[in-house]
C-alpha cells in the first residue's frame, strides 16, 4: 500500500510543477509588458521636454529680432524729424533774409503812397543773346521779359494785369511800367535796369494811390 502512494504523489508532482510554470511565465509577461509601458513613458517626457527646451529659444530669438527691429525704426523716426526741422530752417532764414532786405520809403509824389526796394530781387532770366536792343513791341521777346519782371515785383500775373504804359526810363538800358490789376484795386509803377546776359532788374516798385497823372 504504501509504494502505491508514493506512485500516486510522484504522478500528481508534474501537474503541480507545471501549473507554477504557468504562472511565473503570467507574472514576467505582466513585467514585461509593465516595463515596455515605463520606458515607453519615460521616452515620450524625455521627447516632449527637449522639444520645450528647443521651442524657447526659437521664441526668445525671435522676440530678441523684433527688438532690433524696433529700434531702427525709431532711430529712423527721428532722423526723418531732424531732416524736416532742417529743411524748414533755411526757409525761415529765407524769408527773413528777404523781410531784412526790403525798404520802405515815402515819396515826395502825391500819387505815391510808398517806395519799395529790395535787394534781393534778381534780374528775371532772359532767352536773348548777342547785342541787347530794348524793344517796345509787345509782340518782341524784350517786351514779354519786361512784363515777367514786372509780374515777378508786383505779384500781379500777366492774366490779371492792365499794362498802362511801359517806356524807356531815360536810356537804352533803363524802362519804367505803369501797371494795376484788373479791378484797379492795386496800381504799381516799376523801375527796371538791363543786365548783362542776365535779364532785366526790378530796383524800384512805386505802390500808387491813383492812376491820374501817374505815367
Amino acid at each position: 500500500m504504501s509504494e502505491r502512494k508514493t506512485r500516486s504523489s510522484r504522478h500528481l508532482q508534474p501537474s503541480h510543477n507545471k501549473k507554477l510554470d504557468k504562472l511565473l511565465n503570467v507574472l514576467i509577461g505582466i513585467v514585461v509588458i509593465l516595463i515596455i509601458i515605463v520606458a515607453t513613458f519615460v521616452f515620450k517626457w524625455q521627447d516632449d521636454a527637449g522639444q520645450v527646451e528647443k521651442d524657447e529659444p526659437i521664441q526668445e530669438q525671435k522676440n530678441d529680432k523684433e527688438d532690433v527691429k524696433e529700434e531702427p525704426s525709431k532711430e529712423k523716426n527721428n532722423d526723418v524729424t531732424a531732416q524736416e526741422e532742417t529743411e524748414k530752417e533755411p526757409t525761415d532764414e529765407t524769408q527773413t533774409s528777404e523781410q531784412d532786405a526790403t525798404t520802405e520809403t515815402t515819396s515826395d509824389n502825391p500819387n505815391v503812397d510808398k517806395v519799395v526796394t529790395n535787394k534781393s530781387w534778381k534780374p528775371t532770366p532772359t532767352t536773348q543773346t548777342g547785342q541787347h536792343v530794348s524793344s517796345y513791341d509787345d509782340k518782341s521777346v524784350d517786351w514779354a521779359e519786361k512784363v515777367a519782371t514786372v509780374t515777378a515785383a508786383t505779384g500781379i500775373e500777366k492774366d490779371n494785369m492792365i499794362i498802362w504804359r511801359l517806356q524807356n526810363n531815360g536810356g537804352a538800358n533803363s524802362a519804367i511800367a505803369t501797371v494795376s490789376t484788373n479791378d484797379k484795386t492795386q496800381m504799381y509803377r516799376v523801375s527796371m535796369e538791363w543786365v548783362d546776359n542776365e535779364g532785366w532788374l526790378p530796383v524800384k516798385l512805386e505802390q500808387l494811390n491813383t492812376l491820374n497823372g501817374a505815367y
